[in-house]
């Protein structure tokens, strides 16, 4: 399973924790941040930038099959995820279907996030922060002039795929930090901001995310 994480050249300490906390449960993992730039760079990303993106990586995610060749099992992670288990124990939950999510419930986001993002909310909001992809089932579903031109609807609503062939994973593995209660989380995901933003430095279980950032 090769793994992807959503990398923003902004914040590239929270890729590296993020990887980090990964490679400490798994040390072979074969892991890539999805550097908007550099799929631009190749021709790979062609979308147009779209105002109020909140992260370099908002599309970028979707691209994850194609990446991949339409070949195997892949993993895409949001950067602001803090890993506390080995990854590898989501592929049971794709169960023979093409793709895999924490389904959240629709809840109240806060009106700012991440030092004064605008915080939008949208039919299931966060189920992309976290996928499991089959990536042979995604070839006609996301080729690449669909990923290009496609509405941020289009994908973060998932309108691509029939909600019955998309398996649930626990919410743990997806603990939105500031919003449930995480302590036996699986993995941390501080959706609102995480301690490398000054208004986080020390919030909610901010003293996990700094115990691997100084191990780094």
């Amino acid at each position: 399973m090769r793994i992807f994480i959503g990398h923003d050249s902004r914040y590239k300490q929270a890729s590296k924790v993020c990887k980090q906390s990964i490679l400490n449960y798994w040390p072979e993992a074969d892991i890539t941040y999805l550097d908007k730039a550099k799929l631009k760079e190749i021709g790979m990303y062609s979308r147009k930038d779209v105002n109020g993106e909140s992260t370099e990586f908002s599309f970028t995610r979707f691209y994850v099959p194609l990446i991949c060749n339409y070949e195997g099992i892949a993993m895409f992670c949001d950067n602001d995820f803090l890993w506390k288990c080995d990854p590898r124990k989501l592929r049971k939950y794709i169960n023979k279907k093409p793709l895999a999510v924490v389904k959240h419930e629709d809840y109240d986001v806060i009106e700012d996030k991440m030092n004064g993002i605008k915080n939008k909310a949208y039919p299931k909001k966060n189920w992309s922060s976290l996928m499991i992809f089959r990536c042979n089932q995604f070839k006609n579903k996301l080729n690449k002039e669909y990923l290009d031109n496609a509405t941020p609807a289009q994908l973060h609503e998932f309108h691509f795929i029939n909600d019955n062939n998309i398996s649930s994973i626990p919410k743990e593995y997806n603990c939105l930090v500031g919003h449930y209660d995480c302590e036996n989380a699986k993995a941390l995901h501080y959706t609102n901001g995480g301690p490398w933003f000054d208004e986080y430095k020390y919030s909610e279980h901010a003293n996990e995310w700094w115990k691997v950032y100084n191990s780094l």
